[in-house]
């Protein structure tokens, strides 16, 4: 069966209005209506608030990586029900006065963290208004996960057990760095599905970004095969949507895309191969 997920904030007693898809990642991504009103509201009226992200099968005692923090919620509330049915039932439903699609940092309060919400390899491209816009996991969602790996829709990949590792944490949220957190310490898990990166690639470090980069431009140009051959799009003169992308990696992207419109990406594989030991060796970059 599949697992529910709700943003409830503990301190206000409040449940962020909730819109789409509820399984974990069918709306922890970078874009989403739903998320992007949780980070708003971190701006705004829940800054500096305790925030979970729990399903509806996360138990104290359900085994997962999240058991002990739900357990806490449940003893200090007193709780005869689940947590998720506490906040369905009990808490205000509000939505954020302001809603913000430019948030990239998200700050950790009581554990003097960050992460920088770009920094995540692309999980997908899609096409719209003649754009073709990159799609990634939002890993402050996955981060304040509760009772992951217990159904579907559940996240199972690489840094499983650093789900919900921040549940219950106070935070803030901003569209740009904050200098007063400028000490804390940035938080680099990649959370990734789909892209066919290796397995050690666990963080997004300077030199892992050149693996991540190199497959995101392979995964481009898979994408503007597939639609082009489904849907009989021109994309001479389509562009790339900036959204959710770091500099370098809009960058790269549109290099990509504008060689794919002049028919430029037809290497051999053993040139792919060649290419992808130059980015390792930290080389230039290239796209097959």
């Amino acid at each position: 069966m599949g697992q529910y997920y709700r943003f409830y904030n503990l301190d206000k007693k409040q449940n962020c209005k909730y819109t789409g898809l509820l399984k974990l990642t069918e709306h922890s991504y970078l874009g989403n209506d739903y998320c992007t009103d949780v980070l708003s509201l971190l701006c705004n009226e829940w800054k500096g608030d305790r925030i979970i992200h729990v399903g509806d099968y996360a138990q104290g005692n359900d085994g997962t990586t999240t058991s002990n923090i739900i357990a806490n919620i449940e003893r200090e509330n007193h709780l005869t029900k689940s947590v998720y049915n506490w906040g369905d039932d009990d808490f205000k439903i509000i939505s954020p006065s302001i809603v913000k699609d430019d948030i990239k940092y998200v700050y950790n309060l009581d554990r003097k963290q960050f992460v920088n919400l770009q920094k995540q390899p692309v999980q997908w491209f899609y096409f719209e208004n003649n754009k073709v816009y990159a799609t990634k996991f939002n890993s402050f969602a996955l981060l304040t996960g509760c009772g992951n790996e217990q159904g579907g829709g559940d996240y199972y990949r690489v840094n499983k057990s650093k789900i919900g590792l921040w549940a219950g944490d106070r935070f803030v949220s901003s569209p740009s760095f904050i200098k007063e957190y400028e000490h804390y310490n940035e938080i680099k898990y990649v959370f990734n599905e789909w892209l066919p990166i290796p397995n050690r690639v666990k963080t997004y470090t300077d030199n892992n970004e050149k693996i991540i980069l190199f497959e995101d431009g392979v995964n481009l140009k898979h994408y503007l095969d597939q639609a082009k051959n489904r849907y009989n799009i021109d994309f001479s003169s389509v562009k790339l949507g900036k959204n959710n992308l770091t500099e370098k990696e809009f960058e790269y992207l549109n290099t990509v895309l504008n060689k794919y419109k002049n028919k430029e990406l037809n290497k051999s594989k053993q040139e792919v191969q060649q290419i992808k030991e130059e980015i390792d060796n930290d080389m230039e970059y290239e796209i097959c």
